[in-house]
């Protein structure tokens, strides 16, 4: 009497396991890759709203700062700085000496 077993191989054979073991590892490393990716952006994104807010900023300073200069460059300033803090007064004309 002879049987007729077929023989089945079983579903789960070391190398399958093997290889959907590095399916999944696979699949993880890129979703942790995607994630770093997306969280790297959006630094960035903030680091570039940052640079934009700090060089408007600076933009207004250098703008304040140009303004400052030309009020204090104007001859009216400079004579009252002269004659306030220094105690400097407009020559007599017998003191103008016209040199050569």
């Amino acid at each position: 009497m002879k049987t007729n077993k077929k023989l089945v191989s079983p579903v789960f054979t070391p190398r399958r396991m093997a290889a959907v073991l590095l399916l999944v590892l696979i699949m993880a490393a890129e979703v942790f890759f995607d994630t770093w990716c997306a969280v790297q952006c959006r630094r960035t994104g903030y680091e570039i709203v940052q640079a934009e807010s700090r060089q408007k900023k600076l933009l207004e300073t250098r703008k304040k700062l140009t303004i400052e200069q030309s009020r204090l460059k104007s001859p009216q300033v400079l004579g009252v700085r002269a004659r306030d803090e220094h105690g400097l007064i407009t020559p007599k004309p017998d003191q103008i000496v016209i040199v050569p």
